[in-house]
């Protein structure tokens, strides 16, 4: 078995991180996915960014919403989501299609 070695990039992205001065409340609309109904959990958007898997759980956040928001702050982290991005994009839910039986 052949073991790959991965060369870690420098400096690690998104150490450096910009969180800027929205509410929770907003930000959390604008990533959707009904994340704005568990808004009241967090005081401050640092908040958000600091807290790992297990002080959600704490915060009584249940486990997709926890798993979206792990996916998005990860998102940023890396560069593929912006906050640019974010700050002109609102809050679209996507209808579900209807199944009709036949």
């Amino acid at each position: 078995m052949r073991r790959r070695s991965i060369t870690p990039i420098f400096p690690p992205p998104g150490y450096n991180l910009v969180i800027p001065d929205w509410p929770v409340e907003q930000f959390m609309l604008r990533i959707g996915k009904g994340c704005s109904d568990y808004a009241d959990k967090f005081e401050k958007l640092n908040e958000v960014f600091e807290a790992d898997r297990h002080q959600m759980k704490e915060k009584g956040i249940p486990p997709k919403v926890r798993k979206y928001l792990l996916s998005i702050k990860e998102q940023l982290r890396r560069g593929v989501l912006t906050f640019e991005y974010l700050e002109r994009r609102t809050s679209v839910t996507i209808p579900k299609k209807k199944v009709t039986k036949k």
